[in-house]
């Protein structure tokens, strides 16, 4: 019997789904590295959240076969190091778009309808806090998405079809053109001088990290917003902070950090900011989906299948039974 250790819990659907085909579970243990590397020394599948799971606690793992992603990115995994011993690691990519691209929606209309400030002043009782309201239409402005994978899509369908606006996309690989409805430039500069929201749904690599410095905002075009649903580690905290204490961007909307959970940081005390917790991706749908889909990740591994959504292919994957 495959043993499947789960060290912080997800969905049942994802569950039931393995124990329906027989499968050991071993749900909810603490993650500090200690207990990872024990728990983790006597299963086959590992199927992960949050947090991190470098290589001093993968090589404990001398029978595991598959490491699942309850989620898209998979930065929290030494992903190198386990092809480099024939495991898999595997990812849900298709689980949590739909639900990221309406968190984004979401914070885009609150910046730009100043939201968060209409609630504390109506809270309070000042009610002339709305004749200083200067609130821009959406329908014709232009958003600029940075990674436009399946979520940068999904978010400029709704965008343009529910709100009217523009959408111009960063690829740095493509030819600039035309997608259908959307505008494609290689040209960051670009993006940034035109846009009004600047969004960013890029993974955690090497190319992305830091990418937006105190040099990009001042890029971007005076009196834009910035929204981050991506990964804490591809904006320069402090540089952020800057840009706003000197107006060169209008507010920011940050669902990311870095480190995670983060107890303090400037952008919380700035009423131009909104901040959240990494919960862009979080739905009872999105949760039900991505716990399914890491668990059909595991069993395609231990059948001997090639994995439907895999992020790396190991050469010579460690035997199943």
């Amino acid at each position: 019997m495959y043993q499947v250790l789960i060290p912080e819990d997800i969905a049942p659907s994802g569950k039931d789904y393995l124990q329906e085909r027989g499968y050991q579970l071993r749900v909810g243990v603490s993650t500090d590295t200690d207990t990872l590397r024990r728990e983790i020394a006597g299963a086959d599948a590992l199927l992960v959240r949050i947090a991190r799971y470098p290589q001093e606690v993968l090589e404990a793992g001398k029978n595991l076969k598959v490491v699942a992603r309850h989620g898209a990115g998979v930065d929290n995994v030494a992903v190198d190091y386990a092809e480099s011993q024939g495991i898999w690691v595997v990812n849900t990519p298709q689980a949590n778009g739909n639900t990221v691209a309406e968190f984004v929606t979401a914070m885009l209309m609150a910046l730009e309808c100043d939201i968060l400030g209409l609630d504390k002043h109506t809270r309070s009782g000042d009610w002339t806090y709305r004749m200083g309201l200067r609130r821009r239409e959406l329908t014709g402005r232009t958003a600029g998405i940075l990674g436009f994978g399946r979520i940068g899509r999904l978010t400029a369908e709704k965008l343009i079809r529910g709100l009217g606006m523009n959408v111009l996309a960063y690829h740095p690989r493509r030819p600039p053109g035309m997608d259908r409805d959307v505008q494609i430039t290689g040209d960051m500069g670009e993006l940034l001088a035109r846009s009004d929201h600047v969004i960013v749904l890029v993974p955690s690599t090497a190319e992305t990290r830091n990418m937006f410095d105190y040099a990009a905002f001042s890029r971007m075009k005076k009196g834009a917003y910035y929204i981050n649903c991506a990964r804490g580690d591809t904006y320069v905290e402090a540089d952020l902070v800057r840009a706003l204490e000197e107006g060169l961007i209008a507010g920011a909307a940050i669902d990311v950090f870095s480190p995670e959970p983060k107890p303090e940081s400037p952008l919380f005390g700035m009423k131009q900011v909104i901040v959240s917790q990494h919960s862009a991706g979080l739905s009872q749908e999105a949760a039900d989906r991505m716990s399914l889909h890491a668990a059909m990740g595991i069993d395609e591994v231990l059948r001997g299948d090639i994995p439907t959504w895999a992020a790396n292919h190991p050469a010579n994957p460690r035997a199943t039974r």
